[in-house]
């Protein structure tokens, strides 16, 4: 076993009856027990989110079940093996297998598709997004005076009226507002700073 290492942990619960924990393995202390920080399931989203837990604590190796190495390459698969999903936020984690309600709004599931994104979502993040503040310039619209602008301009005034028939439709489109608010709030202090505003939902078409 090595640090990194996913586990599945011979547990035990309040009343005293077995169970299955789960643990990331993070060092291996002086007397050779594991130091590890648990998987918990959560209040979030009716206990449907999982997270690691704050503290580490120390375990005996006779009590690994199952190891997993993950490979970078393939994340999610790895996880999926654990026995849960990642999502796109940062230490939340569906339980493979869970009924989730469709009115509950968990975070967006990364599935094996997106698992390079995830792995290059930085760098390709840079290529996208025009960093404001090396610029030194605020956010403006572009003119409608092109044909492409015009589209993604009526495209936004579109998702504006858009209204989710679903729990998958709404998880986007609360990981969309979530991703805009973040973007808009930070430009919105540049904006301030020149006295002035921007109206981020409603570019102009040239209609």
């Amino acid at each position: 076993m090595k640090e990194g290492d996913l586990l599945h942990i011979r547990g035990q619960n309040e009343d005293g009856t077995s169970t299955k924990w789960f643990a990331e393995l993070v060092g291996i202390d002086e007397d050779g027990k594991l130091e590890v920080y648990l998987l918990e399931q959560t209040n979030k989203m009716g206990g449907h989110i999982w997270a690691y837990a704050s503290d580490w604590q120390t375990i005996d190796k006779e009590t690994v079940l199952k190891v997993i190495t993950p490979d970078k390459n393939h994340y999610v698969k790895s996880y999926k093996e654990y026995g849960f999903v990642p999502t796109v936020e940062e230490n939340q984690f569906l339980k493979v297998g869970d009924t989730i309600p469709s009115h509950i709004m968990t975070p967006i599931p990364l599935d094996s598709d997106q698992e390079v994104q995830m792995k290059e979502d930085d760098s390709d993040m840079d290529d996208f997004i025009v960093d404001d503040e090396e610029a030194n310039e605020p956010f403006t619209h572009a003119p409608p005076n092109t044909e492409f602008v015009r589209d993604v301009h009526q495209a936004v005034n579109q998702y504006n009226g858009w209204t989710p028939q679903n729990g998958t439709e709404r998880n986007v489109k609360v990981f969309i507002d979530n991703l805009a608010d973040k973007y808009q709030r930070q430009d919105d202090n540049r904006q301030f700073v020149r006295g002035r505003t921007v109206d981020y939902s409603k570019p102009p078409t040239g209609e």
